[in-house]
């Protein structure tokens, strides 16, 4: 794990949104955290297998009440890179999906939880998707885009 690979993985991210909107992720991809954190795992497998990817899940977000999924991608060479494929949903000037280093996981959680608040727990052991869950989570984005391309319309239109 290394920044190009980081930077070549935010820039699939923001290659979901449309065109004309890639500068709104935080808005467009609300409600997404857990499909893109499975495909990012899933891209970053297939850049680096030796890596060991979890998936975390908080609850109560940033004092939002909202739940979150972030993973942790630890490396053969012992460091815990935490990355946030949706981090601009709480973080909106973030220029990096990675979040920070760790040298061990109990540091990592406890810098998650001074980064974040809430309650933190290792969700899922990530191992890789398949053809049609990759295909099913890319719908799933895609739908979600949409609906929040809709709301910001409506949003805007009640602005006017």
């Amino acid at each position: 794990m290394n920044q190009a690979i980081i930077k070549k993985i935010q820039n699939k991210i923001i290659q979901l949104l449309p065109i004309d909107q890639q500068n709104q992720p935080g808005v467009l991809l609300t409600d997404s955290c857990s499909e893109v954190s499975l495909l990012v795992a899933e891209w970053i497998k297939a850049l680096d297998k030796t890596s060991h990817i979890l998936i975390l899940k908080g609850t109560n977000v940033c004092g939002t009440k909202k739940t979150h999924d972030i993973l942790t991608v630890m490396t053969t060479k012992n460091k815990v890179y935490i990355l946030d494929p949706t981090i601009w949903q709480f973080f909106p000037r973030a220029k990096s999906i990675l979040v920070f280093i760790a040298d061990d996981m109990t540091t990592a959680l406890q810098k998650i939880k001074e980064t974040y608040g809430g309650q933190w727990l290792k969700k899922t052991k990530f191992i890789e998707l398949d053809k049609k869950e990759k295909q099913e989570y890319l719908d799933i984005v895609s739908d979600n885009i949409n609906e929040n391309l809709k709301q910001l319309k409506i949003t805007f239109l009640r602005q006017k």
